[in-house]
């Protein structure tokens, strides 16, 4: 869990940094490929499953979310939302 939560932050630092939504993408693809083995276990599908939902419909919004910085700032908030939300969930 620890990855993952190291592929949230890195993607958050990644949407402050980079203006390219190739970059940003890359770095949601890293962390859906990362949530994969994990999704399988019971103890963690549900909210992981969900996870990776949201970062599916990021990856089809990125370009419209990354041209605002409203939108980035969002992004970069929830980003942080659901690393506390795993930090939390799995006492890490």
């Amino acid at each position: 869990m620890k990855k993952i939560i190291d592929d949230l932050e890195g993607l958050a630092g990644a949407i402050k940094k980079s203006s390219q939504p190739a970059m940003v993408s890359q770095a949601i693809q890293n962390l859906r490929k990362d949530l994969a083995p994990l999704k399988s276990k019971p103890e963690t599908a549900a909210l992981l499953q969900t996870l990776d939902e949201e970062l599916g419909v990021w990856l089809k919004k990125l370009e419209t979310i990354l041209k605002e910085p409203a939108g980035r700032e969002g992004m970069v908030k929830h980003t942080h939302h659901w690393a506390e939300r795993l930090k939390g969930a799995y006492v890490i």
